[in-house]
């Protein structure tokens, strides 16, 4: 899952970046079209691959939010050392976020509950605060979030410093 899932985000960096832009094909097209290009390679399910697309435009959603409202970089968003995560991802997330490319108008209406973070979900490296004990979780690199190792607790938010 998690090799799905990073495949999934190279492959809407690179259509974002192919396309032209007056016909650039929206974010909602993208990450179907990688989804299903990541269910052909992976073997995925349907629902596995919506759930992977669904975390993907989540993770994109919180970068260019974060980007454009605090305006602070991307090493900001992951609220730890660069070192950590390796190069290439960083540049692709910041390009997938830039705002010049993206139509965000569709994300504009998240609801409260899709800002959550669950146990199990593959998510993009960053910190996480536990909603039930204020624990913080920091992940180094895309991976499967396990539960919370203070509490059990199964729900996260995102941690923007």
């Amino acid at each position: 899952m998690v090799a799905a899932f990073e495949h999934m985000v190279e492959n809407v960096n690179e259509s974002i970046h192919q396309a032209e832009e007056a016909l650039a094909p929206t974010v909602d097209e993208m990450v179907h079209n990688a989804q299903q290009l990541a269910r052909e390679i992976y073997n995925l399910t349907q629902e596995e691959a919506e759930s992977l697309g669904a975390t993907l435009r989540r993770d994109m959603q919180k970068a260019n939010q974060v980007l454009n409202q605090q305006s602070k970089e991307l090493r900001d968003w992951l609220s730890f050392d660069l070192a950590l995560v390796e190069d290439r991802f960083i540049e692709m997330i910041a390009q997938a976020a830039d705002k010049s490319w993206l139509d965000f108008r569709a994300f504009g209406n998240e609801d409260h509950q899709a800002s959550l973070y669950r146990s199990g979900e593959v998510c993009n490296a960053g910190s996480f605060s536990c909603t039930h004990c204020d624990e913080v979780l920091r992940l180094t690199s895309t991976a499967q979030i396990p539960p919370c190792a203070a509490c059990g607790g199964k729900e996260f938010y995102r941690i923007s410093n």
